[in-house]
């Protein structure tokens, strides 16, 4: 079973009807799931958890938010937009659904990071990057070195011997919707797959047996990583960052790894 978490209902139903139309014996289904909102966030958890007794693979990917240029937007929690979007949200849900996905015998948690992470710093002094040191690309990338620190310090939490295993990846970037920004133009034209090349790390790290003693890693075309860049192998800094994304979404008390 495949559940589409997304706030775009035509979109839902434009990927349900292309999925259906590949395998029509498919069991997909569609749920509203807005990550800048994390009563949202908390919202579709609930949902899943009442319809479902264990998720095998949960894929952290915020789509089409890659936001190269512009002013800071706030969202209704207080925080900045990408942040929450490309992050925080994603962070909250894996808490949320870690319990069912313990109850599969070999679960994975995807978060859908760049090649670009290595550019970025996560201030956790300031990450809404307020009082001057906003930048569109720079709270992008803030947002995607999260997500790999987020990967690792989760499987450092989970142990060795969880059946839950965590990867970031580099999916690239899929050329699959025009942009009228020249900026967010020039970048796709140099970092965009062809879009049936798009979902092969996804596939990899969510299904291939040879990642079944592996997690906590970064992966880019279907292999793993071996040389990362000191700020994405900071446990201090990734410490950091998981203690200061539960006190921003007011983690629950009962909830793992609080």
């Amino acid at each position: 079973k495949i559940i589409i978490g997304s706030r775009n209902a035509e979109n839902n139903e434009r990927a349900i009807r292309e999925l259906m139309g590949r395998n029509p014996s498919a069991n997909i289904t569609a749920l509203r799931l807005d990550l800048s909102s994390l009563q949202s966030v908390r919202e579709f958890a609930k949902e899943i958890a009442g319809t479902e007794s264990r998720v095998d693979v949960l894929i952290n990917n915020a789509g089409g938010l890659y936001r190269f240029t512009g002013s800071p937007v706030e969202t209704v929690d207080g925080y900045e937009q990408q942040l929450v979007t490309n992050y925080l949200g994603h962070y909250l849900l894996s808490l949320h659904l870690l319990p069912l996905m313990r109850r599969s015998p070999n679960a994975r948690i995807i978060n859908v990071s760049t090649n670009g992470h290595v550019f970025a710093d996560v201030n956790v002094e300031n990450i809404n990057l307020r009082n001057g040191a906003y930048g569109a690309m720079k709270a992008h990338l803030q947002t995607k070195l999260a997500q790999v620190l987020f990967t690792r310090e989760m499987a450092r939490r989970l142990g060795p011997d969880s059946t839950v295993k965590t990867y970031a990846i580099n999916p690239g970037i899929v050329n699959s919707r025009p942009s009228s920004n020249i900026v967010e133009r020039f970048f796709k034209a140099l970092l965009t797959l062809p879009i049936d090349m798009g979902p092969q790390t996804y596939l990899y790290c969510a299904l291939d047996e040879s990642l079944d003693n592996e997690s906590g890693f970064f992966y880019d075309n279907c292999r793993r990583v071996q040389r990362m860049h000191s700020k994405a192998v900071d446990d201090k800094t990734g410490h950091d960052l998981w203690q200061l994304s539960a006190d921003m979404v007011k983690l629950e008390a009962n909830t793992s790894f609080k």
